[in-house]
């Protein structure tokens, strides 16, 4: 078990915390904290502080870390002329490529990106799908809080343009994006929903809306 495996899982009893809590407080998944304190998984620095700060460890963390005990002076070869010296980021980066992915959360109707997420790729599958279907996006408004989706609140959007009945859809109509339940209907309409049994359901052609995906999952706060 490597040093940081140590000392989440030292910091996480010590917290008094169990592993779905802990889980909870950082935004990741039960499973992925348990393989980081078995040592399965490594963590880059941003996921590694996150942990620890919800511990209130970090600062230790960081100082702890970045010693680096200098060895005894040897002899070595001259370094060759041209060199880039590798920031230490770059390094984690690098050696976590294809295990962490990194996600813009965008914007729904400005398209800027007002945050990020990195999440573990297992069995090269990110939630269930192929890290490249997926992408997070946060609810504009209250509108569709019938189905426990307020502002704010960041989703995760599976990419596809296949409709199925009484699924929740990210879709664009008219150039505006929106987000609605999705329920077919005879010659070739589509039913948009704010809630279920909605008897206020707006119904259009099929041909006036662009799917862009589904709703797969739902992160919010009480």
């Amino acid at each position: 078990m490597n040093r940081l495996a140590v000392k989440i899982k030292e910091a996480r009893l010590k917290a008094g915390l169990s592993e779905k809590e802990l889980a909870k407080k950082c935004g990741l998944s039960v499973g992925y904290i348990i393989q980081v304190e078995s040592g399965k998984k490594i963590v880059n620095e941003s996921v590694a502080d996150k942990i620890l700060k919800a511990l209130g460890t970090k600062e230790e963390f960081v100082v702890e870390e970045k010693v680096i005990e200098k060895p005894k002076k040897v002899k070595t070869a001259p370094k060759p002329q041209g060199t880039i010296p590798v920031e230490p980021n770059q390094i984690w980066a690098d050696a976590l490529a294809g295990v962490i992915k990194k996600y813009p959360i965008y914007e729904l109707h400005t398209k800027k990106i007002s945050n990020y997420k990195e999440l573990p790729i297992i069995n090269k599958k990110i939630e269930g799908h192929h890290p490249d279907k997926i992408m997070f996006v946060k609810s504009p408004n209250d509108d569709m809080e019938a189905f426990r989706i307020r502002k704010d609140d960041v989703l995760t959007v599976s990419m596809t343009k296949d409709i199925q009945n009484h699924c929740i859809y990210l879709f664009e109509m008219n150039g505006k994006k929106m987000i609605r339940q999705l329920r077919k209907e005879v010659n070739r309409t589509v039913a948009l929903s704010k809630c279920a049994n909605d008897n206020s359901a707006i119904v259009v052609d099929i041909n006036k809306i662009k799917i862009l995906g589904k709703i797969i999952k739902n992160e919010f706060f009480i």
